[in-house]
């Protein structure tokens, strides 16, 4: 029987932002999406982490059904908010989750929230680790998607091109919802600032880290380079692994297959690294997942 799913906001003082909670249990998991997208990153991670916690996924700014921020989307802005809403919603002992640049929000986060962050999972994170000029190198085609969408999203083009590409592992209302929602002006103009803004943000966070939370934390990585010997050549699986031998307790696994969207493509594998962790901060508190 799926587990219900309760939607509800967060008041800040100009706007609201959105998130959907389910389950139960005495381990909170907290999601983040990556850059310019929505709580849909996690649509086929949060019922299965939700048999066994407390799950809570939300909308950045401008994604979903939350509103436009209009200060901005640098870094700081997106853990503001991400610290707002884990603060509203969070009673319990938590486990943080970072997709992409949801990473790095992540593992800030960590830092700011000792008491109540207690184990952190990344999925193919993008990583501050990696030297900036390699990363907006590897990133050099988001001008182009970001800007497109804008124009797509105006001519209503953008939301069959969702259906068929990004979202195309969804069915049913998970699907719809994801395709209208991150087909509107809002989304794509918010998803625009986030890239804008992440040059800047981006070498900040090099600059100023390895920004590297003293808790349990586990990696996942595209399985971009499949031959062992070779995968010296994946500066990003390299940087996952350096993340997870930083750690106080670390972990790094690669996932099956190559693709970046590893919650929509392999969201047992998510869920079962989420698993553990809920297990080891439940055992630390004396309980566990259910």
């Amino acid at each position: 029987m799926p587990v219900e799913r309760k939607s509800s906001f967060v008041l800040l003082a100009d706007r609201r932002l959105h998130y959907c909670s389910a389950g139960d249990g005495p381990v909170s998991v907290f999601f983040e999406a990556g850059m310019g997208k929505s709580r849909s990153t996690w649509s086929l991670v949060q019922p299965l982490v939700a048999e066994f916690a407390h799950t809570i996924v939300y909308d950045r700014a401008g994604h979903g059904l939350s509103d436009p921020d209009e200060s901005g989307r640098d870094f700081d802005r997106i853990l503001d908010d991400h610290l707002a809403v884990l603060d509203a919603t969070v009673d319990r002992p938590c486990v943080v989750v970072g997709h992409s640049y949801g990473g790095p929000v992540v593992r800030v986060a960590a830092n700011r929230r000792p008491d109540t962050i207690m184990a952190v999972a990344l999925v193919d994170e993008v990583s501050e680790i990696c030297k900036p000029e390699r990363m907006m190198a590897a990133m050099r085609g988001a001008s182009v998607l970001y800007g497109a969408q804008v124009v797509l999203a105006r001519l209503k083009l953008l939301r069959p091109l969702l259906g068929k590409s990004y979202y195309r592992y969804l069915q049913g209302e998970a699907l719809r919802e994801a395709v209208e929602e991150g087909s509107t002006m809002n989304s794509v103009r918010a998803a625009w600032s986030e890239w804008r803004a992440f040059g800047e943000s981006f070498t900040a966070l090099h600059d100023s880290g390895p920004h590297i939370p003293e808790v349990s934390l586990t990696t996942i990585s595209s399985n971009r380079i499949r031959s062992e010997k070779d995968r010296g050549r994946d500066f990003l699986g390299a940087a996952h692994r350096r993340t997870a031998e930083l750690a106080p307790s670390g972990r790094h696994v690669y996932a099956e297959h190559r693709n970046h969207y590893i919650p929509l493509v392999e969201p047992h594998l998510v869920a079962r690294e989420i698993r553990d962790l809920v297990g080891q901060v439940g055992a630390a508190s004396g309980s566990g997942p259910r």
